[in-house]
Parts: C-alpha cells; sequence; structure tokens
C-alpha cells in the first residue's frame, strides 16, 4: 500500500496552461452561468461548445480555476474533467455542497475512486489544518494527475493518496483500460494485464492510514461500490461508521444489490440525490441482521 502526504509537483506553474482569445472567452461564459435552473438550461448549450471548440483551438491540458481551487485539465482522454471544462460550477456542485456542510474543520473525508481530485480538493480546501482527507485512487495516471491538481493548490489539511483498489483483500488485480480513461479493475487474466494493482478492504485502509473516525464517505468507484460499503459498514466500529454516503450515479449500473433498502438495514436513510449522485445520511436505527459475506463479492473494485 503506497501512502503519500506530499503530492508530487507539477512540470509547469499554474497558468501555464491558460488559454487566451476565444477559448479564454468561452471558458469565461461557461464559469459565469449561475448555479441555477437558469444557468443549467444555459449551460445545455453552451457545454458541448466548450467541450469542443476549447480542446481544439488551444489543447488538451487546460488549466483552471473552479470555486477557489486550481485545477490542471486533461480533456482529450478524461470525461470528468472535460465535464468540469464545460460547466465548472454545475459539475457535482449539490453533492460538494452536501459533503461540505457534513465536515467539520477537523473532519475526515474518504474519497474511494478519487479520480483527479474534483471531490478530494473541495474537501481539502474546505478543512481546516486538523482536518484528514483520504484519497483512494489504484490508477497511476490518473493519481498523478491527482497529486499535481493537489500541489498546485494551498491546503490546510493532510491529504494521503492511496494506490490501492477497494476490494477483497488480492494481490494482482488487472486494471482495465476504458476508451477514454481506466475505469474499473478486474481479476481476469485472459489478457497481458496492462496494469496490476493490489486490492484491500476499505476497513484495512481506513485503519493503515490512521483514521479514528470518518465523517463524510464518498463512493466514486465505477464497478462494486454496493459490495465495498457493504462490507465496510459490517465490519467497522462505530467511531468508522460515516455521518454521510455519497454514491456516484454512473456506477450504479454495476451494482449487484439494492444499495438504498441495504444501506438501510445499516442504520442510513435516503437523504437526497442530485444529477450525478445518492446521499444517504446515518442517522437511523441499524437492523443489519442479513448480512453480506466476503465470497459474495464480485472480483471489481475500481
Amino acid at each position: 500500500m503506497e501512502h503519500r502526504t506530499q503530492p508530487a509537483q507539477a512540470d509547469h506553474g499554474f497558468g501555464h496552461h491558460r488559454p487566451v482569445g476565444l477559448p479564454a472567452l468561452l471558458l469565461a461564459l461557461s464559469a459565469a452561468l449561475p448555479a441555477n435552473g437558469l444557468g443549467r438550461v444555459a449551460g445545455r448549450l453552451l457545454g458541448p461548445v466548450v467541450r469542443t471548440m476549447v480542446p481544439l483551438l488551444y489543447g488538451s491540458i487546460i488549466d483552471v480555476t473552479v470555486d477557489g481551487t486550481r485545477r490542471r485539465l486533461h480533456v482529450r482522454d478524461h470525461a470528468d474533467d472535460r465535464r468540469v471544462l464545460a460547466l465548472p460550477r454545475h459539475t457535482a456542485a449539490q453533492a460538494r455542497a452536501r459533503m461540505a456542510a457534513a465536515l467539520p474543520l477537523d473532519g475526515v473525508f474518504v474519497d474511494v475512486g478519487a479520480g483527479t481530485g474534483l471531490h478530494t480538493l473541495a474537501a481539502a480546501r474546505h478543512l481546516g489544518p486538523r482536518g484528514r482527507v483520504l484519497a483512494v485512487e489504484p490508477n497511476a495516471a490518473t493519481r498523478d494527475r491527482l497529486a499535481v491538481n493537489l500541489s498546485l493548490n494551498t491546503l490546510a489539511a493532510s491529504v494521503t493518496l492511496v494506490e490501492d483498489a477497494v476490494g477483497p483483500a488480492c494481490d494482482g488485480l488487472v486494471l482495465a483500460a476504458g476508451k477514454r480513461k481506466p475505469v474499473a479493475a478486474s481479476s481476469g487474466w485472459d489478457a497481458p494485464p496492462p496494469a496490476l494493482v493490489r486490492a484491500r478492504p476499505l476497513l484495512d485502509l481506513v485503519r493503515a492510514a490512521g483514521l479514528g473516525r470518518l465523517d463524510v464517505l464518498r463512493l466514486g468507484m465505477k464497478a462494486g461500490a454496493d459490495l465495498a460499503v457493504i462490507s465496510f459498514l459490517q465490519a467497522a466500529p462505530p467511531a468508522l461508521r460515516p455521518r454521510l454516503i455519497l454514491a456516484d450515479r454512473c456506477g450504479a449500473r454495476g451494482w449487484g444489490t439494492d444499495l438504498a433498502a441495504t444501506l438501510a438495514l445499516h442504520g442510513y436513510r435516503a437523504c437526497g440525490d442530485t444529477p450525478d449522485t445518492l446521499l444517504f445520511q446515518g442517522d437511523a436505527e441499524s437492523d443489519s441482521g442479513a448480512l453480506w459475506e466476503p465470497d459474495d463479492w464480485s472480483l471489481v473494485a475500481s
């Protein structure tokens, strides 16, 4: 397991990849769209133009500021970065606001499938010097981009990067590469592995990081998020049960369980949803009688 608290440095300072001229104007227009219904309507028209024209006129690596955080976007091969480029104030904005509301200044945020850091950066910017962020991202290229984004910002909170995938313990998981970016890990061996990663249960990663509590847990995994969180809640002590769980909608197609019903057994109730995220609050009475065993896991993780 790799724990890295000092992020890698960017090759160039922030602003080196900042567009000028027409691309800059398009970015300014998209950034100015209000985070309301009118802004969303305008975004449906402007977003595709920005996603297409800015990379075409400028290039694939672009420096932007989103809600006070600096980000280096790689828009040709990363779908999340393209969404941030086109609609920076709308991308997961409601989920990020709910996350911040549930995090005290000395809180703990765990981001599983952190990607290039949209939620990790938002949490780290919100937290104070005693705050902790654990960002789990098994894909090396994506994790390096996350590390660069962290290095571009001055953050009071301590951010730890973890290179393992979340899943049943396995020392040779093949990281599958999608058309645009690696999206999942698989235990299949029928093709030469492009990249091997280790998988560990989430509770093992949390304990290895020395976390004594957990306030908000985000599941950004593209597959296996339901089984990861169920296994975690079965074994976690009360102090490590998060107050708020955010589950990325894009992974829901791969769930093998009714996540809302199963979380209800563990004392969580649905407390809202956004276009990209399902939210569950842990304030209900737990009745986890029928539990999953590790053998129920499919060997899929992210």
